[in-house]
């Protein structure tokens, strides 16, 4: 049995861009499951790196994502190209554009799991 074209297909598929999340349930998902394997590393609240983010602390990621008229597009973008002393991609490579959005959007949120209490309530 010969496997070039099943193998080529696969290989090209493998290329093609991921589709967009089907609705919002997913794209949090995605965004939890990339803040529990890679950020939460530096942006747990109880991390004591001082520069990082913290997930639940809504008046800090605010602030950063006010900075720009495209609001969550500048954290973003500075977490897939690396800033201060965060590589690209938090160091992991194979995380989407999508997926670093959506761990952004997991962390900024108040109601995120084990944000301290003192900054879930902060605006």
């Amino acid at each position: 049995m010969n496997l070039t074209k099943p193998l080529a297909l696969l290989a090209m598929m493998s290329m093609m861009p991921m589709p967009a999340f089907a609705d919002d349930a997913q794209r949090v998902e995605a965004g939890k499951a990339a803040y529990r394997a890679v950020c939460i590393a530096c942006h747990a609240p109880e991390n004591v790196m001082v520069s990082a983010p913290k997930a639940g602390d809504v008046a800090e990621w605010a602030k950063r994502a006010g900075r720009a008229p495209g609001g969550i597009e500048m954290p973003t973008a500075n977490a897939m190209r690396g800033v201060g002393a965060m590589p690209p991609k938090g160091g992991a490579a194979e995380l989407t554009r999508a997926q670093i959005r959506g761990a952004i959007e997991f962390m900024r949120s108040p109601s995120q799991s084990g944000a301290p209490n003192n900054q879930k309530n902060r605006t």
